[in-house]
């Protein structure tokens, strides 16, 4: 499969032209759009009327967003509550999915189109939060799969910025058209989430328009970036205004005292997730949380620690909530249905809901070694071994593929909890 990757990506690489920017955004989910995937109005109340449903914009399957709770000797179903004009807006950057770019010829402004294996993924990290805030999900013209494996091939980085011109264009047309709420005509609260190259994408994204910005940054309820490798400085919240190494000098990294004081906001959160022996700095060679720059650690922040007030270093039981085959359009010869190549090798539920939840199975750790090259810091993931593998699984990518699942449950309750706060300090 490699091969062939690699193949195709010659092929449309010696027929691609520098593309300029896109004539406009190319939206996945986009309130009040319409047929919107995500199934919300412009307010982010459901389009459809009876149990709430997600769509899949090429093969316009309609999938349940409900959880089947998993526990031992039971299983039980848990509904799915339908978004009610949620009062916040999440603006979320899916992570690397293309197996070839899209489109596959990037010619002049040629847009991308929406297609499902976007979605699924979307659906996979960040469905739950439907509930909680309007979402916005741009489609950008990202590096692909078979890029990035010519690009290890090649010993060349793929290219990145025509898709963070997409996304950072995306994210100028919502904030200009999209953010002041259709009621109060007050700006709103908005969440930034990202994955992988989708969460190098939104910290950029965040340091371009956002950090340091008057008139954007108070807006900010918080930032939720997972498996991008976003540096920070070890022993402060932000860079501080004078600290090139550093993704952002203003937006700080989200830190909690104890329970006792309100969960905080306008801050950044995330994670790369390994489960690796012993407890043991993740090798040399990984692809994530390593840091060679003195006085700095990549990003782990652990949501599940961040909601209860537990100290940052604990280790937590975390809400993990994996996409079953049914959310993905699975069969049983492909049960990760649209998302196969990600999930290749990797355990897929077949429960009729769109998610598992297996509260307590595992626990999430972030830890923080020195390391011959600089840093090394990651989220530490104990137990679970049947459904998220045994130590040392992934070797250099670690639990990259599951990064969010591992603790969505307490990233949904987390963006609830902040976006309350949010609400009461700027309401």
């Amino acid at each position: 499969m490699i091969r062939i990757f690699a193949v195709l990506t010659l092929v449309v690489g010696a027929l691609t032209a520098p593309a300029p920017t896109l004539d406009h955004p190319e939206w996945l989910c986009l309130p009040g759009m319409a047929a919107n995937p995500c199934n919300q109005n412009l307010m982010g109340d459901p389009q459809t009327g009876g149990a709430f449903t997600s769509g899949y914009p090429e093969s316009h399957g309609r999938v349940n967003l409900d959880t089947s709770r998993v526990e031992p000797g039971s299983v039980a179903v848990e509904r799915f509550g339908p978004p009610a004009a949620p009062p916040v807006d999440c603006f979320s950057v899916y992570p690397t999915v293309d197996i070839v770019p899209n489109p596959l010829l990037q010619l002049g402004s040629l847009p991308p189109s929406p297609q499902d294996a976007e979605q699924a993924v979307t659906l996979a990290q960040v469905g739950p939060l439907l509930g909680r805030c309007r979402m916005f999900v741009p489609v950008y013209r990202q590096a692909s799969l078979a890029a990035h494996v010519v690009g290890v091939l090649a010993r060349t980085s793929p290219d990145y910025a025509l898709g963070l011109g997409d996304v950072e264009q995306a994210w100028d047309t919502y904030w200009r058209d999209y953010n002041v709420d259709p009621v109060t005509h007050r700006r709103r609260g908005v969440v930034v989430l990202g994955h992988s190259q989708g969460a190098a994408d939104a910290s950029r994204l965040i340091s371009d328009r956002i950090d340091g910005n008057p008139a954007v940054q108070p807006y900010l309820v918080s930032a939720l970036l997972l498996g991008g490798n976003i540096p920070v400085p070890v022993d402060r919240p932000a860079g501080g205004g004078a600290d090139p190494d550093s993704a952002f000098q203003y937006v700080p990294v989200c830190s909690r005292a104890s329970s006792l004081v309100p969960v905080p906001v306008g801050c950044v959160a995330g994670y790369s997730a390994y489960k690796q022996p012993g407890d043991a700095a993740p090798a040399s060679d990984s692809l994530f949380g390593l840091s060679s720059v003195p006085g700095h650690r990549i990003l782990c922040v652990n949501p599940a620690a961040l909601v209860s007030g537990a100290a940052a270093d604990s280790a937590v039981p975390l809400d993990m909530r994996i996409p079953t085959s049914a959310l993905l359009e699975g069969s049983a010869l492909l049960p990760g249905g649209h998302l196969a190549v990600l999930f290749l090798g990797t355990p897929v539920p077949s429960y009729p809901t769109g998610y598992a939840r297996y509260p307590g199975l595992v626990s999430g750790q972030c830890l923080l070694r020195p390391t011959a090259g600089g840093n090394a810091s990651w989220l530490q993931v104990r137990g679970g071994d049947g459904e998220v593998g045994a130590a040392g699984a992934g070797a250099g990518m670690g639990l990259h593929v599951k990064d969010f699942n591992l603790s969505l449950g307490n990233l949904v309750t987390l963006v609830g909890a902040q976006a309350g706060e949010w609400l009461r300090t700027h309401g």
